[in-house]
């Protein structure tokens, strides 16, 4: 069984060889494996900070632009010819639980990403005694508190 060219054999192409008839010289399977990876790619392709900004525009039309069409858009000037390694970029897990993060935001009446930002700054302005009696005040007990404090129990 032939294995079809994967996220990263075309994420190689765009920037390294840039030819301007790969996508009409795929195979029926390759075509599609290009056709469903249109996000990864550009994801991909977005770890150069020179041009996230140019990939960023492409995500808006990303669904409007076909697949042959946008090859040709990103290696008629957006991708430059670039052989570097990119590393993937991981967004930040937060150091807090789950469920500490969702008792801040009830307790706030905001979003989870804000209640994130609460509990850093509470954290390292050394309040953490009010994240405490925050979890406190929604009446879990001491081992309670201590276990969410350190993120056990996320899963419940």
């Amino acid at each position: 069984m032939i294995k079809p060219l994967g996220l990263f054999d075309h994420v190689k192409h765009i920037r390294g060889v840039q030819d301007p008839n790969y996508y009409k010289n795929l195979s029926e399977l390759d075509r599609k494996s290009f056709d469903n990876n249109h996000f990864m790619i550009l994801k991909a392709l977005s770890m150069n900070p020179a041009i996230v900004g140019d990939i960023a525009d492409i995500f808006r039309f990303m669904g409007k632009i076909p697949s042959a069409q946008l090859y040709q858009l990103l290696i008629g000037g957006i991708v430059p010819k670039d052989k570097r390694f990119y590393p993937w970029i991981k967004g930040k897990k937060s150091p807090f639980g789950l469920k500490l993060i969702q008792l801040i935001a009830q307790y706030f009446e905001i979003s989870e990403m804000e209640a994130t930002e609460y509990a850093t700054l509470l954290s390292t302005t050394g309040h953490i005694n009010e994240l405490k009696k925050l979890c406190e005040d929604f009446g879990l007990e001491e081992r309670e508190v201590k276990d969410v404090m350190e993120g056990k129990n996320d899963d419940e």
